[in-house]
C-alpha cells in the first residue's frame, strides 16, 4: 500500500515570486500545505515558527542564501532529519555537489515538472519515514538489551548512565538521591536448594513485588548474581530507610516453592547524596556497596546505611 503524505506542510523558499508560486501550486494540487519564503532569513523564521515537514529551498538568494540555511538546518539536532530538497538551475553543478555534502536529501531542476517534484518530495518523506521507524526499533531492541532477562531490572551499564544523570539533577536543584543496594547473604547456596530454574522464578517474583513497592520515578537494576541497586530520586536519608525497609519486608511476602523450608536473608545497604564523601556516582554507588559489604561481614542487621 502506497503511503499517503497528503496535509503535511512544505516550505517553499525561493526570491522569484513566479517560481515561488508555481511551486505552490504544484504542492498544493498534491495534497500538501504549503507556507512560503521570499529568502534565507524569512526561510529560517517560518522553520522555527511553522515546523514544516519539508523544505524546497533555492540556493541563490539576497540577505542569507540557500546554502547558509542549509548548514543551519543540519547544525542542530532538533532539525538533523528535516527533508530539505534543493532547487537548482540547470547546469549548476557546483551548486548540487555543495549543497549535498551539506546535508540536502535531494535537488530538483528548473523548469520543474510535476511528476519529478512529487517523486522527489514523496522520495524525502519516505526515506525520513523509514529512518524514524528504524530508530524507535533500534531503541526499543536497545532497551530490551538493557534489562536483565530473569528480573526484568535494568543493567549495570544502564545503572551507571541513570546514576550520572540522577546525579546531575540532584547538583542542579539541590535535591537529594540515594542509592540502596541489596543482595543474599547465601545465593549460591540458595541456588543449590532450590534449583536453577526455580531460582530464577524466585528472583523474578522478588522484583515484581519490589516495583509494586517503589514509586514510578524510582529503578531496580541487577548488578551482579545477587546484588541489586535500587536508585530513589528525590529521597534523603531518613525516607530511604524507610524505603528500605519496606522493600526488605516485600522480599520477605515471596513465598518460595521447596522441599524443605528456605529463608533466604536479604541485607540493604545504602548512601546519599549530599555527603561529604559523595562527589560524583561512582562515590555514591561505592559508599552503598561499602555499608552493603560491612553489614554481610558484621551479621546483625539487615538495614543499615552510610550516615
Amino acid at each position: 500500500m502506497r503511503p499517503d503524505f497528503s496535509n503535511r506542510v512544505i516550505l517553499v523558499v525561493d526570491d522569484d515570486d513566479h517560481t515561488r508560486l508555481l511551486l505552490k501550486d504544484l504542492c498544493e494540487s498534491s495534497g500538501f500545505r504549503v507556507v512560503q519564503a521570499e529568502d534565507g532569513e524569512e526561510a529560517v523564521a517560518r522553520i522555527t515558527d511553522s515546523a514544516p515537514d519539508l523544505v524546497l529551498l533555492d540556493l541563490m538568494m539576497p540577505r542569507r542564501d540557500g546554502f547558509s540555511v542549509l548548514r543551519w538546518v543540519r547544525e542542530d539536532d532538533s532539525r538533523k532529519d528535516l527533508p530539505v530538497i534543493i532547487l537548482t538551475a540547470m547546469g549548476e553543478m557546483d551548486g548540487k555537489i555543495r549543497g549535498m555534502e551539506l546535508g540536502a536529501d535531494d535537488y530538483v531542476t528548473k523548469p520543474f515538472k510535476l511528476i519529478e517534484l512529487q517523486t522527489r518530495i514523496n522520495s524525502a518523506f519516505m526515506v525520513r519515514d523509514y529512518r524514524r521507524r528504524l530508530l524507535a526499533a533500534e531503541e526499543e531492541l536497545a532497551q530490551f538489551r538493557a534489562l536483565d532477562p530473569v528480573t526484568g531490572a535494568g543493567t549495570y551499564s544502564q545503572l551507571k548512565a541513570s546514576l550520572d544523570s540522577e546525579l546531575a539533577r540532584s547538583r542542579r536543584y539541590g535535591r537529594p538521591s540515594a542509592c540502596l543496594m541489596f543482595g543474599f547473604d547465601d545465593y549460591q547456596g540458595l541456588r543449590y536448594q532450590l534449583g536453577r530454574d526455580a531460582c530464577d522464578t524466585y528472583l523474578g517474583s522478588v522484583a515484581r513485588e519490589l516495583r509494586t513497592s517503589l514509586r514510578g520515578a524510582d529503578r531496580l537494576f541487577r548488578v551482579d548474581t545477587d546484588q541489586f541497586v535500587v536508585l530513589l530520586p528525590e529521597t534523603d536519608l531518613p525516607g530511604s530507610l524507610v524505603v528500605a525497609r519496606r522493600l526488605h519486608t516485600a522480599i520477605s511476602r515471596v513465598t518460595l516453592e521447596a522441599a524443605e523450608k528456605v529463608t533466604p536473608v536479604v541485607r540493604f545497604g545504602g548512601a546519599v547524596f549530599p555527603d561529604e564523601r559523595v562527589r560524583s556516582s561512582e562515590d555514591l554507588l561505592r559508599e552503598a556497596h561499602r555499608s552493603y559489604r560491612d553489614l554481610r561481614t558484621q551479621g546483625g542487621e539487615q538495614v543499615v546505611f552510610t550516615s
